[in-house]
C-alpha cells in the first residue's frame, strides 16, 4: 500500500488521481499521532509531499537526507530510481523559520515522518517531495499552495509510480546481534545507531562499519565499560562515517 501523506489540506486537494492513499497528517507533531493510527507494515510504502521554505519559490525537490534541527538526528530515504528530480536536504524545525540560506531547505514535518515511518518500513519505501513555497516571509494562501503542489503533480506522480515498483529487495540490517549491548548504547543512541545502519547499507558502506568496530574492539574500547564510554565511541563511529 501506498500512503501519501501531507500536512495540510490544501496540499492534498493537488493530489487527487495518485495511486495510493492520501492522509492528511496535521502541522508539526501532530504528524506523529496520525501516522501511528495508519497501521503500517513493512512492505507498505510512504510519499510525504509538501510545501518548505528555501530561496527558489516554485522549485520542487526530491529530499535525500532530512536533518532534525531539535535533536540533531539525521534520516536518509534510499532513492533507487531516478525520476530527473533534483535532490536536495532539509532541516526540520520546530519553529517557524524566517531567514533562510542558499542552498537549504526548512519545514516543519519531514524529520518527525521519518522518525514515525522508519520505525516500520525501510529507507527504500519512503520518499519526501517538497516545493518551495516561500523564503521565511510573505506566506502563501491556501489556494496558491494547492497551485504550487499542482504544478509539480507530473513529478510527484512519477516518484510515486518509481516508489512502488516492484525490484530487488535490500537488507537494511548488517550489524551483529548484540552489538547494542556491546555498546551500552541508551534507547536513543540505539536509534542513531540504527539510523547509521541504515545509511551504510544504503550508500554502500556496510563494511567501513564493520571494520571501525572490529578496531574498537582490537582497541579494548569493546564492550564499552559504561554509557559514557558508548557514547564517545558512537560518536567516533558518526563522526568518520558522516
Amino acid at each position: 500500500m501506498l500512503y501519501i501523506l501531507t500536512a495540510l489540506k490544501c496540499e492534498a486537494s493537488a493530489l487527487t488521481g495518485l495511486p495510493g492513499e492520501i492522509v492528511i497528517t496535521g502541522v508539526g507533531g501532530c504528524a506523529i499521532s496520525t501516522i501511528s493510527k495508519i497501521g503500517l507494515t513493512p512492505n507498505d510504502h510512504v510519499l510525504n509531499v509538501g510545501i518548505c521554505a528555501g530561496k527558489d519559490i516554485g522549485k520542487g525537490y526530491l529530499i535525500n537526507q532530512v536533518i532534525s534541527d531539535v535533536t540533531g538526528r539525521r534520516f536518509y530515504p534510499d532513492i533507487l530510481f531516478d525520476s530527473g528530480a533534483e535532490e536536495m536536504s532539509i532541516t526540520t524545525s520546530d519553529k517557524v523559520v524566517t531567514d533562510v540560506e542558499d542552498g537549504m531547505l526548512y519545514d516543519m514535518e519531514s524529520s518527525l515522518v521519518c522518525d514515525a515511518v522508519l520505525k516500520v518500513i525501510p529507507p527504500s519505501n519512503l520518499a519526501i517531495y517538497k516545493v518551495v513555497s516561500d523564503s521565511g516571509d510573505k506566506f502563501p494562501t491556501k489556494n496558491e499552495v494547492t497551485q504550487l503542489i499542482r504544478d509539480h503533480i507530473g513529478e510527484i506522480r512519477k516518484i510515486a509510480e518509481f516508489l512502488t515498483a516492484k525490484g530487488d529487495s535490500k537488507e537494511y540490517e548488517f550489524l551483529p546481534e548484540g552489538i547494542f549491548e556491546e555498546m551500552r548504547l541508551t534507547q536513543y543512541m540505539r536509534n542513531e545507531l540504527k539510523d547509521l545502519e541504515h545509511y551504510c547499507a544504503a550508500a554502500g558502506r556496510e563494511e567501513e562499519l564493520l571494520a571501525l568496530i572490529d578496531k574498537m574492539r582490537r582497541e579494548d574500547r569493546l564492550p564499552a565499560k559504561d554509557k559514557k564510554a558508548g557514547r564517545e565511541v558512537l560518536d567516533e563511529i558518526y563522526s568518520y562515517l558522516r
